[in-house]
């Protein structure tokens, strides 16, 4: 078992630094890790005073940061900045015995929708289309395993966060969150066929595993398919007592009632969901110790919380 949190972005000069963690962004700026690496060595004191052994971070999210484009929007490389930024991180998590957890994209990029109050939209067809696949693996996750995929602090790699959430036969269909003007959904095929071409690469050029961050705990037998190529099963767990049939509660609930073949991680739980929580989600009162209890005797590989900066209205580790 595995102690963890969810660290998945910075703030950067008291604004949320999502996506813009590791290398210029797609506004011609740079607010990456090595641009305040004593903030973020602080919190990684913090958090390894707390005992926990691994920190899951976002890099690329959306494709807004990280990630150098041509002028068709064809990725070429990382952008500026991307090798001291994330030279600087697994210096900080190295020296505080910290392994990392390092989530590639997440669901939004799948999305494709222009953000409120941006003029940025990102490209599906990027993550979807097997030519352009082929071209993000060959100059992104392929130069980014053979710099960092040896190193003793990455500990997995999480190819996409809560990609159900634009996946058809999955859980299609837009959170109060999401923004509006999404694209189609994705199949189950290509979804397939994107996170096995991670798992090749990263089982090929390094000993990290592998996972998804699964949005709901009903999915888990989804990335239980040998087709994905993971290692372990991730699933994320927010129960809401008014709406017990949305999603299987873990409450109570060993590992082995999912009727799983791998190993099964609780990757975010609401830090403090029996204290703080949005006006309109209202969770069981189980608190995260409640959660780290189940964890331990349900034979999980651990429980995760979400987030250590409380980044939202579930608020931060406490």
């Amino acid at each position: 078992m595995k102690t963890g949190v969810n660290y998945p972005w910075t703030s950067f000069q008291g604004r949320s630094n999502y996506g813009c963690d590791f290398g210029a962004n797609v506004w011609g700026s740079h607010t990456g890790v090595s641009a305040h690496p004593d903030e973020v060595a602080r919190d990684f004191d913090a958090i390894a005073s707390m005992d926990f052994e691994v920190v899951r971070w976002f890099v690329f999210t959306d494709g807004r940061g990280g990630i150098r484009f041509d002028s068709e929007r064809r990725p070429e490389g990382f952008a500026g900045g991307f090798i001291e930024d994330m030279d600087a991180v697994f210096e900080i998590a190295s020296a505080r015995n910290i392994a990392l957890c390092l989530v590639l994209f997440d669901y939004l990029w799948m999305n494709g929708a222009t953000l409120e109050g941006s003029n940025y939209a990102p490209v599906p067809e990027m993550l979807s289309s097997p030519e352009a696949q082929a071209r993000l693996f060959g100059t992104v996750l392929d130069p980014f395993l053979d710099r960092y995929g040896a190193s003793t602090a990455l500990n997995s790699i999480d190819v996409i966060n809560e990609p159900d959430w634009v996946t058809e036969g999955l859980e299609f269909r837009r959170p109060w969150w999401q923004p509006s003007g999404s694209t189609r959904p994705f199949s189950k095929g290509e979804l397939r066929a994107l996170v096995s071409g991670v798992a090749s690469r990263v089982h090929a050029r390094s000993s990290a595993l592998v996972t998804v961050g699964g949005a709901r705990v009903k999915h888990a037998s989804e990335w239980d398919d040998a087709a994905y190529g993971l290692d372990f099963i991730q699933v994320h767990s927010y129960p809401d007592v008014r709406h017990p049939g949305r999603d299987r509660s873990l409450i109570g609930k060993p590992a082995a009632d999912l009727g799983v073949s791998k190993p099964v991680l609780i990757g975010e739980f609401p830090a403090n969901g029996d204290r703080q929580h949005p006006e309109d989600h209202h969770p069981p009162p189980f608190s995260a110790s409640d959660y780290f209890d189940l964890a331990r005797d349900g034979g999980y590989l651990g429980a995760w919380p979400w987030s250590f900066m409380g980044h939202d209205d579930f608020g931060g580790v406490s």
